[in-house]
């Protein structure tokens, strides 16, 4: 085998493992659709008399925005097609971590100080809503439950 079929070769295989992990995502996205798309439309059944349907719409559009996502068919349309931000962009930065070791540990930093950092906002957001809550909930107010009790401790 010469380099130029051993080059078509491993194209060929990335296209194949690439198309079974789509169709793989388009099945368990099927999957989460079914009953969310039953409920959808019961729920829109039982508000028909006081508005329009939209969660069986909104389930549709949402279900066609994963299907562009996901795109199983893209290997077809070669390479000179334009690039979009999808499962394929996905899978080409996963790529070139495991290529390259020095990206993907900048990229594992990188993601690791955001995850830290939304981290903090969850937990300020958590500590604001607890003292708000508490504020709400002061000792001496009629009625209030703080769930302390006097002398404990």
């Amino acid at each position: 085998m010469n380099s130029d079929q051993k080059s078509t070769a491993i194209t060929l295989i990335k296209a194949v493992a690439v198309l079974q992990l789509k169709l793989l995502l388009g099945a368990a996205r099927d999957l989460a659709l079914v009953p969310l798309a039953l409920a959808a439309a019961f729920v829109d059944l039982l508000l028909l008399k006081r508005r329009e349907p939209e969660f069986f719409r909104d389930l549709l559009r949402l279900g066609e925005h994963s299907d562009a996502w996901i795109d199983v068919w893209s290997f077809g349309r070669g390479a000179h097609a334009p690039s979009r931000e999808n499962v394929d962009a996905l899978i080409a930065r996963v790529e070139e971590v495991v290529r390259d070791p020095q990206t993907g540990a900048r990229r594992a930093r990188v993601l690791k100080r955001w995850a830290e950092r939304q981290l903090a906002r969850a937990r300020l957001r958590a500590a604001l809503q607890t003292a708000a809550d508490k504020e709400r909930t002061k000792p001496g107010d009629t009625g209030a439950v703080t769930g302390d009790k006097k002398g404990d401790g």
